[in-house]
Order: structure tokens, then C-alpha cells, then sequence
């Protein structure tokens, strides 16, 4: 896996604590409204201080990297399994020969043989990535109604089931494929998708994450819980790349897959007993009016609230930035759709060298992303538009490793892409800390519903866009979607160069959103 799947973490329900105005009031009211917003936060100090918090709300994030784990260690392996499967029960070349596919002991026969294969894995892969998007994108819509009436902790649950579903059916299929020599169609792989996206996918996972952190934490302290939920996810990615490799070697598919389901399962079940729910019973939105459900209606609102006027420019700004995050999760996708096929094809891995790679470059960004917090601290000294500057880094960064794995022609190079994309990890946090400030709490639900349903459907473009792509110039340049990507970035860097322009006019205003 080349990217983080956690593109879509927006948090799509109003997330706010019980009794507790949300602090983090968005700059669009008058300057008399901020006058009261300071008198209710100075009557607020004098308010009794509340019970201090179970510290089962700490859980949330082991749960999420175990999942984490789960899904890279089988996430690579998957991936060899359907070119495998392609190679055997879709082009009926015999099983001694597909098994070197992918291994150091390739010859000129099954070059030839993986150029032809790889196509047809490509359609499979692709396949499965709009299976995924099609019903989580309709759930997201959904998802902040569901999590603010029934609670945080349901869509979590709901969302692990889904996961652990998924590696139990692909552990049969590779069971079965393994006593048949192969012949076992790859299209089964895509039926293992299903229960994970009735059940909402990333989507619903990263929603109710988010939000359950948004109720348990405030002001600064929510920033840096998110910088922890988002280390959680890497290290968890870490972690499933280091062990994934040696595990296969060791054992065979249907075994990794049977273990990252027992994690999950695990996960779900603790989760079950220890995790407690965020969003107290009498926060919870009661109405079920058809208006509230009408996905007509609600679309509606969505585009309402993201196009109505708004002070000094932040309409401008609060769309440039989900422009932003919805570029970051359309490379994302897309390079996730074929990286694999071509570092088969262009340097010949093998499952093991894959994943070491991917321990790798998930380390890096993830020690840089823990650095980050002790980086913002030093820009709050020197600017004030650190949050701002950090993602501009993180987007240059992203730009630069996309060019290098671009116009890598030896292995060692692809290592170097990873150095200069150190601070890759911090342009999701960052861009949701700067929506957030920019909109008052009752809004946020809306605007990130919004943005949730557009990242969870733009793998229908970036994968089908990206592998189109590869196919094409899979026997010229097969890397050039890199240098696509980098474009892409570089589109992203410029957006956000016309936010610090309008930052910069009005830096009084805009201090509190971007410090």
C-alpha cells in the first residue's frame, strides 16, 4: 500500500461535549456575537468543572491501529494473490509457472507473462476499489445523522465487522485457490468487499473516530489528538508492513488473512466491552422526520451551508482547502490502485522487499508526524500561520517523493522518494485543524459530510483515471502516473499559495484559524 487509507478521516457529525459549548467557534459572526462568544466562555470558568473522563477513552486509538495493522498485513498480499489467480484461472498458465511471478527467479517467460497478466489484475483491482466507493459514498451521507442520533461507538463496531468479514471470506477464497493450483477466478476477491461496504468501509470508521475525539477533547488538545489518531494509523501501517512479508514467506495467503481477521475480531470485541461511548444519551439527535433522511434534502443542505456567504473571504478559503484534501485522497487512491503492479514490473519485488519498503516509508513519515508537534510549537514563535506552512511543507513534500518514484531508475532511488517525502503525514491534520477553525460548531457537520461523501467517491475517477494510465504506458514508462501525481501536488501547493495571500491581508483576523 502506498499511501495511507485514511484519506477520508472527516468527521461528519457535530461533535461536541455534554454541557460544553465547542470553543472553537468559526470566524463568521459579527463582532458582536464574538463579544458574547467571550462572555459565555468567561461564565463558563466559573462553571463547576466536569467530571474528570473514563480513561477507556484512551482505547480508541489502539483500536484503530490494530484495524490498521490488520488491513496492511493483508493489503499486499492481496494484491499478489489476484495477479497469481489472474495468471492461473484467467489466462490458464500453469501453476509452477505463475508462482514465479513476483519472485527473484524470474525469467524471460514470465516477464512477458506478468506484462500480459497485469492488465487483467489491474481491472480486478479496480473492480474492487468501486465496490468499496459506490456504497460507503451513500453511507457517508449518513453517517453524521447516524452518528449523532445513535452515538459514536455503533458505527465503529459496525465498521470493524465489516473488515473482519472481509479478510474471513478472502482467507476461503485463497484457501480454496491453493487446493485447486490456482483455479480459482480472482473476481471472487471482489465479493469480499461487499460486507465491508454495506457496513460503511473507511468511511464510517473515520467518522465516528473523529468524532468521538472532537466530543472528548477541546481547544488545543483536540489538535493534538488528532496528530495521535493520525500516528496510530501509521504506526498500525508499520507494523502490518513489517510482519506481512515474513508471514507469507512463512505460511501461505489464506494464513494471513485468518490472522488479520483475528485481529480484528479481537479488536471488535474488546471494543465492545472497554470502549466507552463518547456522545451522551441526552446530546443525541431524536428527530426522524423524512426531511432528516431525504437524501435530496440533505444534499441540499450540504451545498447550502458550503456556498453561502461567509466574512472575510472564508468561503474562498473554507472550499480552497477542501479542494486541497479532496487532491491529497484523489492521488492517494489512485497511485494505491497500480503502485504495486509497478514496482513488480519495474524493479521485479517480491512481496517481502514490497513490504519492507512499505515499513519504511510508513516509518518516516510517522516519526516526522510525531516531530510535527514539537514543530508547530516553534513556528507559533516565529509565524502566524504555522498550521498554514505545514501543509504547504507537507504538500512540497509530497510533490518532490512523487517526481523521485517518477524518474527512479534503480531501487535504491524509490528509498530516496521516501526521504523527500518525510512530511507527507502532516497535510490531512493540518487542513482539517484549519477547516475546523474556520467554521462555527454547527456547521462542521455539514461541511465535512460534505467532503466525505466527495473523498469517498473519487476513487470512481483517480483508480479507473490512474489505471488507464499505467495500462497505457505500461510497456513505454510505466511510472509516469508519478509525475502525474506530482502535478496534481503541485496544483495543491498553489491553492493553498492563494490562501496564505489572502492570510496575509488580514493576519489579525486570521491568526486564530492558522496558529
Amino acid at each position: 500500500m502506498n499511501e495511507e487509507p485514511h484519506a477520508f478521516e472527516n468527521p461528519v457529525a457535530k461533535a461536541q461535549r455534554s454541557g460544553d459549548a465547542d470553543p472553537e467557534v468559526g470566524s463568521t459572526g459579527s463582532e458582536k456575537s464574538r463579544g458574547s462568544e467571550a462572555s459565555a466562555i468567561a461564565a463558563d470558568e466559573e462553571l463547576p468543572v466536569n467530571p474528570p473522563q473514563s480513561l477507556g477513552i484512551y482505547l480508541l486509538e489502539p483500536f484503530i491501529l490494530i484495524l490498521l495493522f490488520a488491513y496492511n498485513f493483508s493489503s499486499t498480499v492481496l494484491k499478489n494473490k489476484v495477479i497469481y489467480q489472474s495468471c492461473t484461472a484467467g489466462f490458464g498458465y500453469p501453476d509452477s509457472v505463475c508462482q514465479l511471478l513476483g519472485t527473484k527467479n524470474t525469467t524471460n517467460e514470465t516477464m512477458k507473462i506478468e506484462q500480459q497478466v497485469q492488465p487483467y489484475a489491474a481491472k480486478v483491482t479496480l473492480a474492487m476499489r468501486l465496490v468499496e466507493c459506490f456504497i460507503p459514498a451513500f453511507c457517508g451521507l449518513f453517517a453524521g445523522s447516524w452518528a449523532d442520533r445513535f452515538g459514536r461507538k455503533p458505527l465503529l463496531l459496525g465498521s470493524f465487522l465489516g473488515y473482519g468479514l472481509q479478510y474471513l471470506i478472502s482467507a476461503a477464497i485463497a484457501y480454496c485457490a491453493m487446493h485447486t493450483q490456482g483455479l480459482v477466478s480472482p473476481w471472487w476477491y471482489v465479493l469480499s468487499i461487499v460486507p465491508l461496504s454495506c457496513l460503511g468501509s473507511s468511511v464510517t470508521y473515520s467518522v465516528a473516530a473523529v468524532c468521538f475525539i472532537a466530543d472528548v477533547s477541546d481547544g488545543r488538545a483536540r489538535s493534538y489528538r488528532m496528530i495521535a489518531y493520525e500516528l496510530a494509523i501509521y504506526v498500525g501501517l508499520l507494523l502490518g508492513s513489517l510482519g506481512s512479508g515474513y508471514a507469507y514467506e512463512a505460511t501461505d495467503a489464506y494464513i494471513v488473512f485468518s490472522i488479520s481477521a483475528a485481529c480484528v475480531f479481537t479488536a471488535l470485541l474488546l471494543m465492545a466491552l472497554l470502549l466507552p461511548e463518547s456522545l451522551p444519551v441526552s446530546n443525541r439527535t431524536l428527530s426522524t422526520s423524512s426531511t432528516d433522511t431525504s437524501v435530496v434534502s440533505m444534499l441540499k443542505s450540504l451545498g447550502t451551508t458550503c456556498s453561502k456567504p461567509r466574512e472575510h473571504h472564508n468561503r474562498f478559503m473554507l472550499i480552497t482547502i477542501m479542494v486541497v484534501l479532496l487532491l491529497t485522497a484523489f492521488v492517494s487512491d489512485g497511485s494505491n490502485a497500480v503502485f504495486y503492479k509497478f514496482m513488480r514490473i519495474k524493479f521485479h519485488w517480491t512481496v517481502k522487499q514490497f513490504t519492507e519498503y512499505e515499513t519504511v516509508g510508513i516509518l518516516v513519515p510517522a516519526v516526522a508526524g510525531s516531530g510535527g508537534v514539537f514543530f508547530i510549537w516553534s513556528l507559533r514563535k516565529c509565524t502566524k500561520s504555522a498550521v498554514l506552512w505545514l501543509a504547504m511543507v507537507s504538500l512540497m513534500s509530497h510533490c518532490a517523493s512523487s517526481l523521485m518514484k517518477g524518474f527512479a531508475w534503480e531501487s535504491w532511488q524509490i528509498y530516496v522518494a521516501i526521504g523527500l517525502g518525510v512530511f507527507k503525514s502532516l497535510a490531512n491534520p493540518m487542513c482539517r485543524s484549519m477547516i475546523t477553525n474556520l467554521l462555527p460548531a454547527d456547521e462542521r457537520g455539514k461541511i465535512f459530510a460534505l467532503l466525505g461523501v466527495s473523498q469517498a467517491l473519487s476513487p470512481l475517477i483517480s483508480s479507473t483515471l490512474y489505471v488507464a494510465i499505467y495500462t497505457q504506458t505500461l510497456n513505454t514508462e510505466p511510472g509516469i502516473f508519478n509525475v502525474f501525481s506530482a502535478f496534481l501536488f503541485g496544483i495543491g501547493i498553489v491553492l493553498l499559495g492563494t490562501v496564505w495571500q489572502k492570510n496575509s491581508r488580514n493576519q489579525a483576523y486570521y491568526e486564530p484559524v492558522f496558529k
